[in-house]
């Protein structure tokens, strides 16, 4: 029987879309034959999973930073997986982004738990080509933010959402004098905030030195 590899890309940009293509023609897996199929947006994507749902995907990319489907209320490649989840329980997903809020990435792993997770800013091609071919193999794949941000919620390493307000605030230029004109609290309880979050950060320095920090571990 001719075992074939039933792939969905979807990514806004087409050379995106071939380089995967390419990436998968050339892994080593035990399927004969690859059916990779691309859309560019959540409403071709959409279509394309209802059109396949009694011939599920194996495995399904998805950027995600797509043009939305507002009819079908799907804003995100996240959507589009959870659309996946419900529609083809057995499809393996891998979401790439390039976002490091840790709002987004909690979010991705609390709902979707993909096999794959991958920023695109911490792969080669190389990297990712092998890092599909784990997914394939069984295995699940974080890169390197997606896997910091889970060993820092194992820590407790994790910033409240008034705090990242702070650090958001700050990197926009505001003074911390006038951090109490945004954020319900006084000026000695921002500072104490701020404090607390240096700490957590391990950061000795000054207030650039926690923007850069908070960047750097993608809390911004």
């Amino acid at each position: 029987m001719n075992r074939i590899l039933h792939v969905l890309a979807v990514d806004d940009h087409v050379v995106v879309l071939e380089g995967y293509h390419y990436m998968f023609q050339n892994l080593n897996h035990e399927h004969d034959e690859l059916k990779f199929i691309k859309a560019r947006d959540c409403e071709t994507a959409y279509h394309l999973i209802m059109a396949h749902r009694y011939e599920p995907f194996n495995v399904a990319l998805l950027d995600y930073s797509i043009p939305q489907y507002e009819d079908q209320k799907l804003y995100s490649g996240a959507d589009l997986a959870s659309l996946i989840r419900k529609t083809m329980p057995g499809c393996k997903i891998i979401l790439m982004t390039m976002h490091k809020e840790i709002d987004i990435i909690g979010s991705i792993i609390e709902k979707i738990n993909p096999e794959g997770f991958i920023n695109k800013s911490d792969c080669s091609a190389e990297e990712l080509s092998e890092a599909f071919k784990q997914v394939l193999d069984g295995q699940i794949v974080y890169s390197k933010a997606i896997s910091n941000y889970l060993k820092r919620k194992e820590k407790g390493i994790v910033l409240e959402d008034i705090d990242v307000r702070i650090i958001l605030l700050l990197a926009k230029g505001i003074k911390n004098k006038n951090l109490s004109n945004y954020i319900p609290l006084s000026d000695s309880a921002i500072e104490k905030r701020k404090y607390k979050i240096k700490r957590l950060l391990e950061v000795e320095g000054n207030d650039e030195d926690l923007i850069h920090e908070a960047r750097m571990q993608g809390y911004i």
